[in-house]
């Protein structure tokens, strides 16, 4: 993935392999290509890795004095605004690279200049003559980076092997990391599965003072920051809501590179599509999936109703796992199973027809999901309430139902239980308390955008960016000031969401959505007549049976994938770990391959991606 990646260490170290070393670690395609700058006489190195589709131009740049070295990686939506106020000007014609216009910000506005920027993106900014380095990204960390920091030595970069490359970095597991990934399925806060090696916080900009080797960090925006705005009515928010997406997708698709949009059958793209201004060329779709599944299906008839170029891509069978499991483990560390890397098979064709995926990437979260605006979240008891409620969640409801209480007992080695067991509720209740003294009635839903959205479905983002890049609506951030400064019940059941699409874009409002596939329009005889002419041909048997997944996991793994997956989790090396207990690991596997229980994937997959980051990252 895109980003920067840099070193400060002691006068003993010689900061070129760690450049060289990073550069070749993270070059995952044949397109990648990186920039480097060192400091002459001081351990200090600086890069940016990208992949030729957003800032083109030579980097660092450079302050005309010489004195600040300025490394971007994404890009700012205010960039014409900010310009004419920098150059306090009504209109500016000239038009400048984002680099070098976050250079002039970072001039002129000193620290707070992140405070002016509006986009995705991740800044380094070497200062020659205070010897400090500052680190800075967006509001809600949409290109993620890692970073150790320890005696007085500092590593940073986009991925964890990247900060692996630095010669102080140990490789020590995280045994809090391993017990939330076994429970939940996915990692928390902003811990990574190294010990000494955390994710650089959502919205915050860090220091590195090179005199006193003392590294600070501090968080220029949080959800406090959000206003509330109770007495916004329901139709108010619908006319604001729908104007704030229009907006940041007109913002997002402007300019000259070549649009797309991963389509499947629910809103949040097809949302998007609509909503796209007019252009010469139609943008390209893309879907992926069996080829009678309900994604792909009703991705073509969106397709066909915009008119898009419209491509389809087929999973008939496990083996594309095994051709791409490894490029996945590269690109998400792990963070995300292998039974979430479905739409990496696209990537490869997709490039050559397209720049950036406009992503609707948990719109659904934004516009107000049914698991968040429910009673036991918005009309809170107490933290302890809604914590075991979140818990509860995290572990059956936002993938394929994870390891019971048991279970975990069960698998785990005695030694190893020792440590982990109950380590993942500890410290989910760590993570969560801070939320709690946000607005409450959000705090589970803040809780979970950040530790679910960004750190889980995030890596679904991760892995297009080797190919693509991706632009985000629903992250806008005025999209987001207004949504969350709304009463939760506003968003119920993503009513406001339906009026939205049914008055901007009324041919993709009769094109069914959901599981029931009924339609998404807020025409009450429209959805009535069409539900209850479903519900009929169903009860006669003239209705299709689409399956609801485009992947069939659960059988991959007891057909094509199974000798993979046994070859993991038998083997020698695995079991030396001391971590698991392998005849429970075993029951694991046979209970799957039996298929008595339903969604047991959740149970095992996970721990054979673990399996993998363990070799890949450790041994």
């Amino acid at each position: 993935m895109s980003g920067l990646f840099g070193i400060i260490s002691d006068n003993s170290t010689n900061v070129q392999p760690f450049l060289k070393t990073a550069t070749g670690e993270m070059s995952h395609r044949p397109w990648y290509a990186a920039d480097t700058w060192s400091a002459g006489s001081l351990p200090v190195g600086l890069g940016r890795i990208g992949i030729g589709i957003l800032n083109r131009e030579p980097q660092p740049v450079v302050s005309d004095d010489g004195r600040l070295i300025l490394f971007l990686s994404g890009e700012f939506y205010n960039a014409a605004n900010l310009y004419r106020r920098l150059k306090n000007q009504e209109t500016a014609s000239a038009v400048i690279p984002d680099a070098r216009l976050a250079l002039r910000a970072f001039e002129h506005y000193g620290m707070a200049f992140v405070k002016e920027l509006d986009g995705a993106f991740f800044i380094a900014i070497y200062d020659t003559a205070a010897n400090r380095l500052i680190l800075a990204n967006d509001r809600f960390g949409l290109y993620p980076h890692y970073y150790t920091y320890q005696g007085g030595k500092l590593a940073f970069a986009p991925e964890v092997k990247g900060v692996l490359c630095a010669p102080f970095v140990s490789r020590q597991l995280n045994v809090t990391a391993a017990a939330e990934y076994f429970r939940f399925q996915q990692l928390l806060g902003e811990k990574t599965f190294h010990e000494d090696i955390v994710l650089f916080p959502y919205g915050s900009i860090g220091q590195f003072d090179f005199a006193s080797r003392q590294w600070s960090l501090d968080r220029y925006w949080d959800w406090d920051h959000i206003p509330d705005r109770p007495n916004v009515t329901f139709n108010e928010a619908v006319i604001e809501v729908g104007r704030l997406l229009r907006a940041a997708v007109e913002k997002r698709a402007a300019g000259d590179l070549r649009p797309g949009v991963f389509l499947s059958g629910g809103l949040d793209s097809r949302a998007l599509l609509g909503l796209m201004p007019p252009r010469p060329t139609p943008p390209v779709t893309a879907s992926f999936g069996q080829f009678n599944s309900r994604d792909v299906y009703y991705a073509a008839r969106i397709a066909r109703a915009v008119g898009s170029r419209h491509h389809w891509f087929d999973l008939p069978d496990g083996r594309w796992v095994l051709e791409n499991v490894g490029l996945h483990l590269k690109l998400t560390e792990g963070f995300h199973s292998w039974m979430h890397m479905h739409g990496i098979t696209m990537l490869p064709t997709l490039r050559d027809v397209m720049d950036y995926n406009l992503t609707g990437w948990d719109g659904g979260t934004v516009m107000g999901h049914p698991d968040h605006i429910n009673p036991i979240y918005n009309k809170p008891v107490d933290q302890d309430t809604v914590l075991l409620e979140t818990y509860r969640r995290f572990i059956s409801d936002y993938t394929w139902p994870g390891l019971a209480e048991a279970e975990e007992r069960l698998l785990y080695s005695d030694s190893f239980g020792k440590q982990a067991i109950g380590r993942a509720f500890d410290s989910m209740r760590r993570e969560f308390a801070r939320f709690w003294d946000f607005r409450r009635h959000y705090a589970a839903e803040y809780f979970y955008v950040v530790n679910h959205c960004w750190r889980s479905t995030g890596n679904m983002v991760t892995t297009a960016r080797s190919h693509l890049e991706v632009r985000s609506p629903f992250w806008d951030y005025n999209l987001i000031d207004f949504m969350y400064a709304l009463k939760p019940e506003i968003r119920r059941d993503q009513l406001m969401y339906r009026h939205i699409i049914t008055r901007e874009m009324p041919e993709l409002a009769i094109i069914p959505y959901d599981k029931k596939e009924y339609l998404p329009t807020v025409n009450a005889w429209q959805h009535k007549l069409h539900a209850l002419s479903v519900r009929a041909r169903r009860r006669l048997g003239l209705f299709p049976n689409r399956p609801t997944l485009y992947a069939d996991y659960e059988n991959y793994l007891r057909g094509d994938l199974r000798a993979w997956a046994e070859n993991l989790l038998y083997d020698r090396r695995t079991q030396a770990r001391g971590i698991w207990n392998p005849a429970f690991v075993r029951t694991l596997m046979e209970r799957h391959l039996a298929g008595h229980e339903p969604w047991t994937i959740g149970k095992i997959a996970p721990l054979i991606t673990f399996e993998m980051v363990m070799r890949e990252y450790f041994d």
